[in-house]
């Protein structure tokens, strides 16, 4: 019988997100995997959930997604290539993904070793939760046997380079399986998709229940030693806007070059004892010396902070975790921007302030206020 996962332990640091944006997992992962391959260095296992995404392998076609472009972003779908093997896959809300980023050098350079021991923790998870999965010869993943035939529980796919390992499992919780049936997932046409939930019901696990099993699955079975991790930091963001003659209208500044020179609406870092309301009325009157009516937009997500950005006195990497809140303000009232962060504003529609925005969690929080002022 082969040998599952790995036996020599290896130091390692668990990062666990709830959301994180695809494009800022894959900058994540770069800089993770940057960061273990110098020599000494801690292996890390990062766990999070991503937002509704279809991601493309090496070995994927645009035949692989069925609908098109404009039907996609009406679904809240966005479309990524990867660097990772096999076709394309379905990352979303409800789905435990787990990147392990490790360095296999050293006596360890054994990738079917590492695809068993990934797959071996998605089995022991579900059997933990009384769900019998095994794979299935030629169909990488973990398989679970029901009327319908064999439906997939839980994809892999990884990248090497070098012997350092990136993407990794997604192990289906209670995503949105309608999701799967608008690609080939995986490039499989006579097999189905399945969850937790669609095969417990209401006895299914959260996901944090299912993230909780399946970390500790995996920390033994690829024999890692958790080292302590700094936590992220925190911060908030506070989509500032107003009703506009036309329809509303986003407030837009422009970061001084000192602070990375692009369009962002009010945000800033929560200071020790605060709450995310508190800080984000104080940097509203701290940046414009505006105050509003704030109401949360219901998503907090995490990212890597590049320290090109933000500078740091060491290279470990670090986190932050943003939480995001609209602010409605005065339709006359005056902006008076804090020069030493913000060089000019603005006050644009919404399509154009999700153009302007930069960064992912920027663009979904418009795509949020839109919605919440058209239901």
């Amino acid at each position: 019988m082969l040998p599952t996962g790995f036996s020599v332990p290896r130091p390692a640091q668990l990062r666990r997100f709830g959301r994180v944006f695809y494009p800022a997992g894959l900058r994540l992962q770069k800089a993770l995997a940057a960061h273990v391959a110098e020599e000494g260095r801690p292996d890390q296992l990062v766990v999070l959930e991503h937002d509704a995404v279809y991601t493309l392998g090496r070995n994927a076609t645009p035949a692989d997604i069925h609908v098109g472009e404009a039907f996609l972003r009406a679904e809240g779908l966005s479309v990524h290539r990867t660097d990772r093997g096999g076709e394309v896959t379905y990352h979303g809300p409800g789905q435990v993904v787990a990147y392990p980023i490790l360095n296999l050098r050293g006596g360890r350079e054994d990738v079917g070793r590492l695809v068993r021991g990934l797959e071996e923790a998605m089995i022991r998870t579900a059997g933990h939760f009384g769900v019998q999965a095994r794979r299935l010869s030629g169909a990488p993943g973990i398989w679970v046997d029901t009327p319908r035939g064999p439906e997939k529980l839980g994809a892999i796919g990884l990248h090497l380079s070098r012997w350092i390992s990136t993407h990794g499992i997604a192990f289906n919780v209670a995503p949105n399986l309608n999701h799967f049936a608008w690609i080939t997932p995986c490039g499989f046409t006579d097999k189905g998709v399945c969850s937790l939930a669609s095969l417990l019901g209401g006895e299914a696990p959260s996901w944090a229940e299912a993230a909780d099993q399946l970390q500790g699955q995996l920390l033994d079975l690829l024999a890692l030693q958790r080292q302590p991790v700094r936590e992220p930091s925190r911060s908030v963001s506070a989509l500032t806007w107003r009703r506009g003659t036309s329809g509303p209208e986003v407030l837009m500044m422009l970061r001084v070059p000192a602070h990375g020179l692009w369009w962002q609406s009010v945000t800033g870092m929560m200071e020790p004892g605060e709450v995310p309301e508190e800080t984000a009325h104080r940097e509203l009157l701290e940046e414009t010396g505006l105050t509003g009516t704030l109401r949360p937009l219901g998503l907090s997500h995490s990212f890597w902070v590049d320290p090109s950005i933000v500078r740091f006195p060491d290279d470990e990497p670090r986190f932050n975790t943003e939480v995001c809140f609209s602010m409605e303000v005065a339709a006359t009232a005056e902006v008076r921007l804090e020069p030493a962060e913000h060089s000019e504003y603005l006050w644009c529609g919404l399509d154009e302030a999700w153009e302007r925005m930069m960064w992912e969690g920027s663009k979904a929080a418009v795509d949020l206020l839109r919605r919440s002022l058209t239901t």
